[in-house]
């Protein structure tokens, strides 16, 4: 009889491997830019009303307590420089690829994170990629990005699918600089939702940036602020929400409270996806505790009269923020100066 635990343990192995077979297009052709035959990613953090004071502290602030030497990893800040604005980050972590009971399949990654502070605008640039994999085996096996992940060493022939064994280092390494971009941009916006501004910044690629060329600058949609359409111009969507009457939320195991006028905040643009904001009470225990407890919830608005919502906005939790009384009348008017409020922000879900 085969063993048991030789079968669960061929599945461990096999699962991950499997995933790869059907890759999200993210993770195939020019995922991976290449700067001067360096595997370099750029991205643009755009933070509107910002100065550069206050971008370099904030991100200084994030970086100082998110690369710390823990045990074995020395992950720490290499460089900082106020006036120019500069700040290097010397990256050392893990990256895992599947877990379980059984086996654990991860690899140390080593990376330099150059943050260039300026007014309105954060530019991130993660370069200098390289890992350590499975080092408890007889010191493991060392190498570079430029050696794992580049297109024409992870992708097949057609450039459609990843090669499994090493696809798992591109991918991890793409998700992991796309935790870092979220996590620099939730800290300028929790930063810019401090100081009473509109959150309406984005992320961009290198190559987007480059796209935008001195002659050709301009917002693009994702980067306008969102305004008030004319009442003549108002969709379904903004007349059921301008006129409800009754706002609830449904979130954990659809547990539903009721929200009021002052709830509602809006809808803007994230890292390039639609979000919804909304408005709770700090005094209001049971719905911060199940929002605190939830990934996911849904809003609903009535009309007079009706008890049937006349819309219903999915959200995945993506942050949260308290703000006082003033700060939250700047998101919604029928806020009240003298409570403090949470503010949820929520990717929209089709």
């Amino acid at each position: 009889m085969i063993n048991m635990k030789r079968i669960l343990f061929l599945l461990a192995i096999c699962f991950p491997l499997l995933a790869l077979a059907q890759t999200d297009s993210k993770y195939l052709e020019g995922a991976i830019p290449l700067d001067e035959g360096r595997v370099t990613f750029t991205n643009e953090i755009k933070v509107p009303g910002m100065t550069q004071e206050q971008v370099y502290e904030t991100i200084l602030r994030w970086a100082s307590q998110r690369y710390q030497p823990q045990e074995k990893l020395h992950a720490r800040i290499l460089y900082s420089n106020a006036e120019q604005g500069n700040i290097v980050a010397g990256g050392e972590e893990y990256i895992i690829f599947s877990s379980s009971a059984l086996s654990l399949d991860k690899s140390r990654i080593y990376y330099h994170l150059n943050l260039s502070c300026s007014k309105e605008t954060c530019l991130v640039n993660m370069t200098r990629i390289r890992y350590w994999y499975e080092e408890e085996r007889k010191g493991g096996e060392k190498f570079t990005a430029e050696e794992r992940i580049t297109d024409d060493i992870a992708l097949n022939k057609n450039k459609t699918k990843l090669y499994p064994i090493i696809g798992k280092f591109r991918v991890g390494t793409i998700d992991l600089k796309d935790k870092l971009i979220n996590e620099i941009q939730t800290a300028l916006n929790n930063e810019m939702i401090a100081l009473g501004l509109t959150i309406t910044s984005t992320s961009t690629t290198k190559a987007q940036v480059e796209r935008n060329t001195p002659s050709q600058k301009r917002n693009t949609p994702s980067q306008e602020k969102i305004s008030p359409a004319p009442a003549s111009q108002k969709t379904d969507l903004e007349t059921c929400i301008s006129q409800a009457t009754r706002i609830t939320l449904t979130a954990g195991n659809d547990e539903q409270f009721e929200l009021g006028k002052e709830s509602w905040g809006g809808f803007s643009e994230l890292l390039g996806k639609k979000i919804g904001y909304c408005l709770i009470d700090t005094q209001k225990t049971m719905g911060n505790q199940l929002m605190a407890q939830s990934e996911q919830y849904t809003i609903a608005f009535y009309l007079p009269g009706n008890q049937e919502p006349c819309t219903i906005i999915r959200c995945k939790k993506m942050m949260q923020q308290q703000v006082d009384g003033d700060e939250a009348k700047k998101l919604n008017p029928n806020a009240q100066t003298e409570k403090s409020y949470y503010v949820y922000i929520g990717e929209i879900l089709k």
